[in-house]
């Protein structure tokens, strides 16, 4: 029996079905067969949905189907893109002229059969429409737009400096999420002092933090292990340890005060999450980028007024590549790549997108009163009724909801009666009761599971608000 590569004509395309029209199911099939192809390098979703959309947006554009395709047409379409009120960058160019050449590619693999069977229906073959004549060459390390630059050092400390002013205002204008601003703050200047992604810092546990031998100095501090950094070309995310620098030492500081005083306000239990939500989650890196934003609208809130940036990245910022005295020279350089996630030679890194904003904290004010938080739970009692009821099989329950308009199925109703449902209709809580003959009261009974006082974030309610601890952001040489 042959077999075929993912993705390949056969395995999209039945050969015993024919139809009325070809063109539309076999164009269709190609859009499959490529997305398996690429889900067979275990690249992610993010990566295959755009890459297939392209390629849908050209066939509309178009109106011819890929075996069809000229070079005329796919200069067409980039024309097309670059033009109207929000031309597409040379970056983007680039990138859809890519995608669409590796999906020719993949037609013209002789493994997948694409050429045999677009021969075959219509007597003609896909070729590639993009070439060195007319497509963008990559000749340089950044393409993105020239007026984004990193912060300067004065930018940086009033950008800190803003979003440690955020809790304050907050609290003077009596509203809710404070706490999530001293939190926000802290990531800001995590970001910052670590040179992290986004993603990074937001997947960090607790105990990812921890000591480094070379710096004793910075207590649990001293090294941060990211273990979700950027994957490419298919791989699992990178894992890479990043050591504090003494440039940053203030940010020890920050972080002490971050665990032992502003994380414990959100009560996070076991949760092994370093930066926590208010509703005892994992801050998202979107909430990240909010952070920043908040901060960059504290600092400059009028658009002309802001540094021509859109928006700055924190981890790139000027010191930010700076190492500290042996790391700097000699074979401490490869060290030095390895733990602060560079992969190549040299140790600059090319500035991207950065990073932050504050979620609201979900506690109310109670006029200067702390509030109590209950954490409420359920006892879910259908086995017992049942057992007390003579019924010991849980499939006994499926005739019975089904005569009262119910349908389930056995395993369906084997987790209704051993798990407490999280969802339930209202039409089988009442099949329910009219089975066995109880109210819903009897069914769930609700308990405590642990209480808690909470001080407020708003007004006076909190008589000893906490002072983020501040940055200071010092140039090269500076003690």
């Amino acid at each position: 029996m042959a077999t075929h590569a993912p993705g390949s004509a056969p395995l999209v395309l039945a050969r015993n079905v024919i139809h009325l029209d070809p063109a539309p199911a076999v164009f269709e099939a190609m859009r499959e067969g490529w997305a398996r192809q690429q889900s067979a390098r275990f690249l992610k979703p993010s990566t295959i949905d755009p890459r297939v959309r392209l390629i849908e947006r050209l066939e509309e554009f178009t109106g011819l189907y890929p075996w069809q395709w000229t070079p005329a047409d796919g200069e067409a379409f980039i024309a097309h893109l670059r033009s109207g009120d929000k031309p597409i960058q040379m970056s983007t160019a680039r990138t859809y002229e890519v995608t669409i050449g590796l999906f020719l590619e993949y037609l013209l693999d002789a493994r997948y059969g694409w050429v045999h069977a677009c021969s075959e229906r219509f007597g003609e073959v896909p070729q590639q429409v993009f070439h060195e004549g007319n497509s963008v060459l990559h000749t340089v390390e950044y393409e993105g737009d020239p007026r984004r630059r990193p912060l300067d050092y004065d930018e940086i400390q009033a950008l800190f400096d803003a979003a440690d002013a955020l809790p304050g205002k907050i609290r003077g204008q009596g509203r809710k999420g404070a706490l999530c601003a001293l939190r926000d703050a802290a990531v800001l200047k995590t970001i910052y002092a670590y040179g992290t992604r986004r993603t990074e810092p937001s997947r960090l546990d607790l105990v990812d933090m921890r000591r480094s031998r070379r710096a004793p100095q910075f207590g649990r501090f001293g090294s941060a292990m990211v273990r979700f950094g950027k994957s490419q070309k298919g791989s699992p995310p990178k894992r890479r340890t990043v050591l504090l620098i003494p440039e940053m030492d203030w940010v020890v500081d920050v972080l002490d005060q971050y665990v032992t005083e502003i994380r414990p306000q959100f009560s996070p239990g076991r949760h092994p999450a370093l930066w926590m939500t208010e509703r005892v989650g994992r801050l998202s890196p979107r909430s990240i980028n909010d952070a920043f934003v908040a901060a960059r609208e504290g600092r400059w809130p009028r658009r002309g007024s802001r540094p021509p940036l859109s928006p700055p990245q924190l981890d790139h910022a000027r010191d930010r590549v700076r190492l500290s005295g042996p790391v700097r020279t000699g074979k401490c350089r490869s060290f030095a790549r390895s733990h602060h996630g560079y992969l190549h030679g040299g140790l600059e890194r090319v500035p991207q997108q950065a990073a932050g904003s504050f979620d609201e904290e979900p506690t109310g004010r109670r006029l200067g009163r702390d509030l109590v938080i209950k954490k409420m739970g359920y006892q879910w009692q259908l086995r017992q009724l049942m057992a007390e009821r003579q019924m010991f099989q849980t499939s006994d329950l499926v005739p019975l909801l089904a005569e009262r308009g119910v349908t389930l199925s056995r395993e369906q109703v084997y987790r209704l009666v051993t798990q407490p449902p999280q969802r339930m209709s209202m039409d089988t809580l009442v099949a329910l009761c009219d089975i066995l003959q109880c109210t819903p009261n009897d069914l769930i009974k609700p308990e405590v599971v642990n209480t808690q006082v909470r001080k407020v974030a708003g007004g006076d309610a909190d008589p000893t608000p906490i002072t983020p601890r501040r940055a200071v952001i010092r140039r090269p040489g500076q003690p």
